[in-house]
């Protein structure tokens, strides 16, 4: 009696597991992605990623370190540029999928307009605030700059993801540049600092 008790508990287990769908008979899932086979530097633009089969739900891994179904992104270079989806179902089965997009320069690489607010650091380490107060038309910058208690003006541009800002080094003649580049996930600038031609420390601002 106690036999057929235990056979009898494991079939209802094991029935009820095949009822909601056991990942041991689950499918592979597919992913496809769609969005823009064009784009422009600067330009944000959006791709969807379309998962089926296996076991929802799934989790979506962008190649440029997005997530999610939908995601938006932008280039700061141009030529083809291949990104890639990866979709892993609830039993943690795989798909990729794979998107070329031809990519133009644009006119400006988004809007830098605002408050930015970081550290500049010298070639021993030692680090300073820094803030930039930018004003971004085109692919024109202009800025004032906040460093070493000083407030100084500063001229640039902004272009395909590289920035430059020439600007007077306080209590000097001198003329400095910032030359960078913007992440536009962590919203973010940062580069060198150049004096003279030559780099003479780094720094990193976000807005």
């Amino acid at each position: 009696m106690g036999g057929k008790r235990i056979a009898a508990a494991i079939g209802v287990v094991v029935g009820a597991g095949l009822l909601t769908g056991c990942c041991l008979f689950s499918g592979t899932p597919t992913v496809t992605i769609g969005g823009p086979s064009t784009a422009t530097t600067g330009t944000p633009v959006t791709f969807t990623a379309t998962a089926t089969g296996g076991s929802a739900p799934y989790t979506y891994t962008w190649s440029f370190g997005g997530s999610g179904s939908t995601v938006t992104h932008t280039f700061t270079s141009t030529g083809g540029q291949t990104i890639g989806c990866t979709v892993t179902d609830s039993c943690g089965k795989l798909a990729q999928a794979m998107w070329t997009v031809t990519v133009s320069e644009g006119t400006g690489g988004g809007n830098l307009t605002g408050m930015w607010s970081g550290t500049m650091y010298d070639p021993g380490g030692n680090s300073y605030i820094l803030q930039l107060q930018i004003t971004h038309v085109g692919t024109n910058v202009t800025a004032t700059v906040y460093f070493l208690s000083a407030t100084t003006q500063g001229s640039g541009s902004y272009a395909a993801g590289q920035f430059f800002l020439n600007f007077q080094w306080p209590y000097s003649t001198l003329i400095a540049t910032l030359s960078g580049t913007y992440n536009p996930y962590a919203d973010e600038l940062s580069g060198d600092l150049i004096i003279g031609g030559t780099k003479q420390g780094s720094w990193r601002v976000r807005r």
